[in-house]
């Protein structure tokens, strides 16, 4: 039976792209960060200590990056795991990092003259918490709280992702959704041609057909998001399909969404069709490559320019793939599209 991965989509009906970007120039932006985490966590039906929880979390890590990280952001969203509610704080500096993240975690340790409280104490009262940070080029710390506790584990991937709209839109028009079972993984991306509510529809269409065709193959989904796609403005689209027992990907992709899979051997683009899927679009047979336990999957639209290079975040692949979708986004983000990172591994952080 398929589910949604944790980050896949949102409870109470609301769509994933209603992520919410904050900027953390000042102190008075920390407690507009707190005042909108409680709002996501109401909708997310927090208990009244989970809540609490988050309050105090958010607070600390929101002052971090204005004191120590010379401002920054914070991506704020409803996420779900196995029907269980939650919400995640993905905050991104790029200020003087740390040289020592393990020290930084002692209650005690400061470099701005404070208590030095913040890291640990949020680390402690939260369900998920992790860092990355590079001397010199920034930090990204991401937080999530869960209604009654943190989800059981399962043997499905580990996924991240930030899909956020163009500066001036209130829509996405790109979209995305992962769907899981014991040895299966599918993982869609969409990008709506154009931007705002119409390049919205074509997106969330496609993101339906898919849930409702998760038992189908990569190339025979994206066939159906062709018909199916056709009374909207069309999209870009790509499918990835991740069997971990047979250790292989299927990629089927119409349009301009990038794919990489990254080991400790190299990177590998993988091939993407021409076409406009809805409008210009051949039959498109899927790729397979090989997948290995070490094996990060990075899907993102044309938001993000193409030109990363993983060794640019050294160690990062270890961590938890929302650290590496928030630092490719505040790097590597186009300030004139929408911008949709999905980053999927196998394990937990170490």
């Amino acid at each position: 039976m398929f589910q949604p991965l944790a980050g896949s989509s949102s409870p109470n009906g609301l769509p994933r792209s209603q992520t919410v970007a904050l900027r953390l120039g000042d102190a008075s932006r920390v407690g507009e960060a707190r005042r909108l985490a409680m709002s996501f966590g109401a909708r997310a039906e927090l208990g009244e200590a989970e809540l609490g929880n988050l309050r105090i979390a958010v607070s600390e890590i929101a002052a971090n990056t204005v004191n120590h990280g010379g401002g920054g952001e914070v991506l704020l969203r409803l996420v779900e795991w196995d029907r269980r509610a939650g919400v995640e704080a993905l905050f991104l500096d790029a200020g003087r990092g740390m040289a020592n993240v393990a020290e930084c975690f002692r209650d005690g340790y400061s470099t701005a003259g404070t208590m030095g409280t913040g890291l640990g104490a949020a680390r402690r009262l939260v369900h998920d918490f992790d860092v990355h940070s590079v001397p010199g080029a920034g930090t990204a710390v991401v937080l999530r709280e869960w209604k009654g506790g943190t989800p059981t584990p399962g043997p499905q991937l580990s996924v991240g992702g930030v899909c956020l709209p163009v500066a001036g839109e209130t829509e996405c028009g790109d979209a995305w959704a992962v769907l899981s079972s014991a040895t299966r993984t599918l993982v869609l991306v969409a990008d709506g041609l154009g931007h705002g509510s119409s390049a919205a529809e074509a997106s969330n269409l496609a993101v339906a057909i898919f849930r409702a065709n998760a038992s189908r193959s990569a190339a025979d989904i994206l066939g159906l998001l062709h018909l199916g796609l056709r009374p909207t403005r069309g999209a870009a689209v790509a499918i990835a399909e991740i069997d971990t027992a047979r250790g292989e990907l299927q990629y089927a992709a119409i349009g301009n969404i990038a794919g990489r899979l990254l080991t400790a051997s190299g990177t590998r683009a993988m091939v993407s069709h021409n076409g406009i899927v809805g409008h210009q679009a051949r039959p498109a047979p899927a790729f397979t490559y090989p997948w290995t336990g070490d094996t990060t999957l990075v899907m993102h639209s044309d938001g993000l320019k193409n030109q990363w290079k993983p060794e640019t975040y050294p160690g990062i692949l270890r961590r938890d793939p929302a650290l590496f979708a928030g630092v490719l986004y505040r790097d590597c983000a186009r300030e004139r599209d929408d911008t949709t990172v999905i980053v999927c591994r196998q394990g937990a952080p170490e």
